[in-house]
Order: C-alpha cells, then structure tokens, then sequence
C-alpha cells in the first residue's frame, strides 16, 4: 500500500516537471565567419536530444529552437553545444510559462528545474509564455543561479 501511495505521488511530481518547461531558445552565437561556422552550430543544436527544430538566421548569427513536448530542455547542453562547436554565445534568451507570474527586482527562486534570479529594475508582470534572457557571463551559472532579464 505505501509503494501504490509512493508511486502515485511521484506521477504528480513528474507530470508538474514536465509540464513546466521551457517552451523555446533563441541563441545569438559569436565568432561565426562564414556559412560552415553556422553549419557547425546548427548541427551542434540539432542533435540535442530534447531539440526538435532549429532555424538559422545566417545573417544575423541567431538560432530559434524549439523543443520536443514533454522533454527536459538543459540550458547547460546548449551552451556546451556551442562552445563545442567553437563558437561562444553572445546572448541566450528562452521563453517559458513561468511558475511566479511576476518578475520581482533581486527575487532568487526555483522554476524549470533551475535556481534563477530576476536582475530587473522594476517588477513586471509575466505573459503567458515570457521570453527572458540569462545575463550570466558565458551562460555559467553563478552558485548555481542563472540572473534572468526581460
């Protein structure tokens, strides 16, 4: 009996992770020179296995990703996708429902499987699917908080 309580009780754990997650990422990649740095990237970002689309824009270095439904997107596995590559990431913004609908200046709390910190001005009110940009240096988390802007 207490395994059937266990069992179900980590199903409603599971099913509010995978809800919650990260919807899209758009990556502005730095020191591409020509079309094969590009294409080095995007097969990087395209063989990550939560990834289910990628768009290039060569002209303008950024990459749009979208994601499979109910997979663990790995802000870390972008970013090490890139720099495997070669190249390093200029900005990285992601847009998700996020669980605290408003963004309060200096606010540390845990959303998405991640600890993030809001480095705004002001508190703004949330939209339903938000795009933020993560502001730590070289997408490294610092004591394990990602700093989020809008």
């Amino acid at each position: 009996m207490k395994l059937k309580l266990f069992l179900v009780a980590c199903s409603f754990v599971l099913v509010g992770s995978i809800n919650a997650q990260i919807k899209s990422a758009e990556v502005l990649a730095s020191g591409l020179t020509c079309s094969m740095c590009s294409k080095a990237i995007f097969k990087a970002l395209s063989q990550l296995d939560f990834v289910d689309t990628v768009k290039v824009n060569i002209e303008t270095s950024v990459y749009q990703l979208s994601f499979k439904k109910d997979s663990a997107v790995k802000i870390e596995g972008i970013r090490d996708a890139v720099y495997d590559a070669g190249f390093a990431i200029a900005k990285l913004s992601i847009t998700a429902d996020w669980k605290d609908k408003t963004a309060v200046k200096d606010l540390v709390f845990n959303d998405l499987g991640y600890q993030f910190k809001w480095q705004t001005k002001v508190n703004k009110t949330l939209s339903s699917h938000q795009k933020v940009v993560i502001v730590n240096k070289d997408i490294q988390p610092i004591n394990g908080t990602y700093l989020l802007n809008y």
